[in-house]
């Protein structure tokens, strides 16, 4: 993706988790800061939309290098436990559902004395996380990419709101928790758009970028890796074929020695 889009993408989602976060900000401290708008202290007011915009700011930001990071992690994953990776991220799924329903929200729940008041918001993620990654399984159609997505929707989601998790004023959670889960579907549903639309452009203009030679060179790499395990699979299936026949070749000759010796 070139530099363009990248910033494109950037902001955007910066821009949609500030709203999100500063308007749930305003309801939430309707009393305190957004009816300053209404007597006519405007100072007081702005001086609130500053600290709210601020907030807004910081959970985007969080919530993009969250997101940056799966996109390291996930790679390294496969490359390090290949097909059990899948297990590995359903392992660390289960964790995190356990993790926000009983030591983050249980025992809060209990303590304040409604459970139920503090549990919806682990609902609220994993149903927004199997809903997004769902649709995100649906867009790639030549592969199974559920896990990963739910993955990154509860587990890299849960891993985001830990700063946020402030047991003495739940009025934290609600200004992050809408925000970083719209931010993280949104970056995961959307970045292949903003990647085809970066490749359409340098198509159009004939660009070749540092980026495109790399991934050439390592298409390359990938095709020579392919046909070296090939040719070692086919040199191992000559091998074992050469033992096969070897056997039944002996077999053979034991069978006709035992013919002669009974006739």
């Amino acid at each position: 993706m070139t530099s363009k889009y990248l910033v494109k993408f950037y902001f955007t989602t910066l821009l949609i988790g500030t709203a999100i976060s500063t308007v749930i900000s305003l309801i939430l401290e309707y009393e305190n800061v957004t009816s300053y708008l209404f007597t006519g202290n405007i100072g007081e007011f702005l001086a609130g939309l500053v600290w709210f915009i601020t907030f807004g700011l910081l959970i985007a930001t969080i919530s993009q290098v969250a997101f940056f990071i799966y996109l390291f992690i996930h790679p390294l994953g496969l490359g390090i436990f290949k097909s059990f990776w899948p297990y590995i991220q359903l392992l660390l799924i289960i964790y995190a559902i356990f993790d926000l329903f009983y030591f983050r929200f249980y025992e809060v729940g209990v303590e304040e004395g409604s459970v139920w008041g503090f549990m919806w918001i682990p609902i609220l993620m994993i149903a927004v996380g199997i809903v997004v990654a769902r649709y995100k399984n649906k867009q790639v159609k030549d592969t199974n990419i559920f896990i990963p997505s739910l993955f990154f929707m509860v587990f890299i989601t849960a891993v985001t709101m830990i700063p946020f998790i402030v047991v003495d004023d739940t009025s934290w959670i609600f200004r992050s928790v809408f925000a970083i889960l719209v931010m993280n579907a949104y970056q995961l549903i959307k970045l292949p758009d903003y990647i085809e639309a970066s490749e359409k452009e340098k198509k159009e203009r004939g660009r070749i970028t540092k980026s495109d030679i790399n991934e050439e060179k390592r298409k390359e790499l990938r095709k020579e890796r392919d046909k070296e395990a090939e040719r070692e699979r086919l040199a191992k299936q000559k091998k074992k074929d050469i033992r096969s026949n070897n056997k039944k070749k002996a077999k053979d000759r034991k069978r006709g020695s035992v013919k002669k010796e009974d006739s």
